[in-house]
């Protein structure tokens, strides 16, 4: 089955914050984990509902991020400023990310923006969630297992759509959570999968790959925005995934072809063609342009 991101999964997981960003919270048997910090102005929705959830939010003790996208980092600030002792986890490059004034400059501005389509948060949102710099703990790697007591999380490597990009494996509840590795769910349709390559095709098709060969222990794949998938829905949104990567490079393909290599050119007609004239694509205009031209380079380095 395909169903929003809401509620609980199991006894153990509880998902905070808005569908379209939703934090899950583990309880393990000594340790507390959150995976994924959605937008900066869910900061205060996290932290009310892990309050609510385990009485104190300093029950909290670890904060995994899949990768440093402002929509997927935006509360972590807010949440080490209100609980302390929170340890903050991620790959040795997202860290980072958040040192550099360019960097916090964008993700504060595509924040506000994002919070513009939020009626209910409008006005209401404390200044305090201005995304900043923050210390980070131990770097996670591939490989790592992290022990929170009856539940153990697998760390696996998954680059492609960012550099940084991580995926979880909690392997005695067999959920999975694979950021956007796996591209992302499409509201309209559950017979595709929106792709999500964005630094490079050969490492995303790799990270989807390296995540098939986990299908007989994953029972449930929890995605960072909108679903999450039980059953038989869990190797079919995998297989998408890997379908449609191959499907959408062999389209950027056939513009760049037609643009004789000029990625400039292409990702203009693609723009065009695919989002103006065909109005096939579920995005903001803007994000899918930014995007697009990200992708058309990344498979136009392959041809060279």
């Amino acid at each position: 089955m395909r169903l929003t991101t809401e509620g609980m999964i199991g006894d153990r997981i509880s998902i905070a914050g808005h569908p379209i960003y939703p934090g899950y919270l583990i309880q393990g048997g000594k340790k507390n984990l959150m995976i994924e910090a959605g937008l900066n102005m869910m900061g205060p929705v996290y932290q009310k509902a892990i309050r609510s959830l385990w009485g104190d939010e300093n029950r909290l003790d670890y904060l995994f991020v899949t990768h440093g996208h402002y929509d997927h980092i935006g509360a972590l600030p807010y949440l080490k400023r209100n609980i302390p002792g929170l340890e903050l986890r991620a790959h040795k490059a997202t860290g980072p990310l958040l040192d550099k004034e360019k960097v916090l400059q964008v993700m504060n501005f595509l924040s506000r923006q994002t919070c513009e389509y939020f009626e209910e948060l409008r006005g209401g949102v404390p200044e305090d969630v201005e995304i900043r710099p923050v210390v980070f703990g131990e770097p996670l790697k591939d490989g790592d297992t992290v022990d929170l007591g009856e539940l153990h999380c697998e760390v696996f490597e998954t680059p492609g759509h960012t550099q940084d990009h991580l995926s979880f494996f909690l392997a005695e509840e067999g959920i999975l959570f694979p950021g956007e590795a796996l591209g992302n769910p499409i509201m309209q349709t559950e017979n595709e999968v929106k792709v999500e390559f964005l630094t490079s095709y050969s490492n995303y098709l790799a990270s989807i790959e390296k995540l098939l060969r986990l299908v007989p222990r994953v029972k449930i794949i929890a995605m960072s925005h909108l679903y999450y998938y039980t059953g038989d829905h869990v190797p079919r949104f995998m297989e998408l995934a890997l379908r449609d990567t191959v499907r959408y490079k062999a389209l950027i393909d056939s513009y760049l072809d037609m643009e004789h290599g000029d990625v400039e050119k292409a990702a203009a007609t693609m723009l065009r063609i695919e989002y103006d004239e065909k109005g096939a694509v579920y995005q903001e205009r803007n994000a899918y342009a930014t995007n697009l031209a990200a992708q058309v380079k990344a498979v136009a380095a392959l041809r060279s």
